[in-house]
């Protein structure tokens, strides 16, 4: 029997997925948080992957995306392949923002030799490499979104240990200062928490989007289930000491202390990254997190109208401690005063590139043409706002995209916020709902989503945002087979013996 239940597991598509998708957000922050070459390398390989099992193997359970979600997810995956066509020199210097280039290739006689054209994207080579480093949150996504509940919310746990990782090995850094062993040789940071990261606000960033997480579970866990009533069915008022005392449940006691403590470190670990970006986007998360989560402590508000004070009570004092260390313990960004030039200049090139854009990673290349005469002896490799670097590489379709996002964003938390039980799930898809809108913010002013690792981890996130609760699932289920002409797996005929009434005449 044993060999029968290996033999399931062993075939089972989605366990292939599963320990996939472990190993690559495992690894995704190890190397400068896939920032390198090499560790970038390592993640494309491991998404190819995925995808290839994703399409070869597919679970016979899974639910299939929409069909909106389908184009979404093709037209970003295609649009850097686009920017790839080739087009004749004259009428590639007659698209927006080539004329400058075309000029130059034409005084250099290195444009359209041969006759096979040019490629619209400013930097084919560039381009290429963007779309290669769309591959890991796109199996992330696409792999992650088709797993059952169960195996979901382990993957949730396992990100969780990922951060509470990340930040314990920040406060490491922090406590043994400047020069730690344990920064592992990226001493820029100087006395800020990095984690294995580059930057202290990227590991904000990671940090950011796993609070709201692990406080969604807190709350699912906290005093979970009805307490044993009296005998003679005393109501609340009449409850003793110890009947309240046997409402803790002595394991579920235990995973909130656990996810308690997970939340406390990851938010420490966000503290002393001393990022002023991070610690806000922390701040908001924990006021939403009050705002959703205090009536529903254990999934039905078990502790009543006393919990939902006490959770709110709890939540405004967090905020008001995190305050003073916003305005005292924050480092100020020393790209501040240069930010809104760097605005400034990215918008003037997406006006000389729009609507087409100048082709995917090729925002550095571009900027060297529109660098502000007064901000000289730096070089502007990022325009820190993800919006506008899309904008100016993608055009047009990259605000089409971004809507559609939004949209999308949007009508999802209608259907977490549904009817039905509040189960950890649930929890977990709402916490990850307020990450996704965290980062969301801090897009505006920062570039997490070019980083790889914080990349796989949004796409994880929006994944199991967009997981299909499951009461949806069976509406989908009962949809599907009375729509099919098949009467389903469920269905029996009825035998001939039991067609006809007995008690007929």
């Amino acid at each position: 029997m044993s060999d029968l239940k290996s033999d399931d597991r062993a075939a089972d598509p989605g366990a292939v997925l599963f320990y996939g998708l472990v190993a690559l957000l495992t690894f995704a922050p190890l190397f400068r948080a896939g920032n390198r070459p090499l560790p970038l390398l390592v993640m494309e390989l491991v998404a190819l992957a995925l995808l290839v099992w994703r399409f070869w193997a597919p679970s016979p359970t899974e639910q299939p995306l929409s069909r909106p979600a389908r184009v979404f997810l093709a037209l970003l995956f295609l649009l850097p392949l686009a920017q790839l066509l080739p087009v004749p020199l004259d009428s590639w210097a007659s698209l927006p923002g080539r004329a400058f280039y075309a000029e130059a290739l034409r005084q250099a006689d290195a444009g359209d030799a041969d006759g096979s054209g040019r490629a619209v994207s400013l930097i084919p080579a560039a381009t290429e490499t963007a779309w290669l480093a769309m591959l890991p949150p796109l199996a992330v996504f696409l792999a992650t979104i088709h797993l059952t509940g169960q195996r979901l919310l382990r993957l949730v746990l396992v990100f969780l240990s990922i951060a509470t990782v990340q930040a314990l090995l920040g406060l490491i850094q922090y406590g043994d200062g400047p020069n730690s062993v344990f920064r592992f040789g990226n001493f820029s940071m100087g006395d800020s928490a990095s984690g294995t990261y580059i930057s202290r606000n990227h590991l904000a960033g990671l940090l950011e989007m796993a609070l709201p997480v692990s406080l969604a579970l807190l709350m699912a866990t906290v005093g979970h289930g009805r307490p044993p009533h009296a005998s003679g069915g005393r109501g609340r008022r009449g409850r003793t000491f110890r009947q309240w005392l046997a409402r803790f449940n002595v394991a579920r006691i235990n995973q909130a202390a656990v996810f308690g403590t997970v939340a406390i470190a990851i938010l420490l670990g966000l503290i002393f990254t001393r990022s002023r970006a991070g610690v806000s986007m922390a701040m908001l998360g924990i006021l939403l997190c009050t705002l959703m989560f205090s009536h529903r402590l254990g999934g039905r508000n078990v502790y009543g109208l006393m919990g939902t004070f006490t959770a709110v009570g709890v939540g405004l004092a967090s905020l008001i401690g995190l305050a003073p260390v916003w305005t005292r313990f924050t480092l100020e960004d020393p790209l501040e005063d240069g930010r809104w030039k760097i605005f400034d200049a990215t918008v003037q090139a997406i006006g000389e590139f729009f609507p087409l854009g100048s082709g995917a990673g090729t925002f550095e290349a571009v900027m060297r043409r529109f660098h502000p005469a007064d901000f000289p002896g730096v070089t502007i490799n990022r325009a820190h706002n993800d919006y506008l670097e899309w904008l100016l590489e993608f055009g047009l379709m990259a605000g089409v995209l971004i809507a559609a996002w939004l949209l999308f964003y949007a009508r999802q938390w209608g259907r977490v916020w549904g009817r039905g039980d509040w189960t950890p799930l649930r929890f977990a898809q709402a916490g990850a709902g307020i990450a996704l809108w965290l980062m969301l913010l801090h897009s505006l002013a920062d570039f997490n989503l070019r980083i790889p690792a914080n990349a796989v981890f949004t796409a994880f996130l929006a994944a199991v945002f967009f997981h299909c609760p499951p009461e949806e699932e069976r509406r989908r289920l009962v949809r599907r087979r009375g729509t099919s002409g098949k009467s389903g797996p469920l269905a029996y005929p009825i035998p001939a013996e039991n067609q006809a009434n007995p008690f007929a005449d």
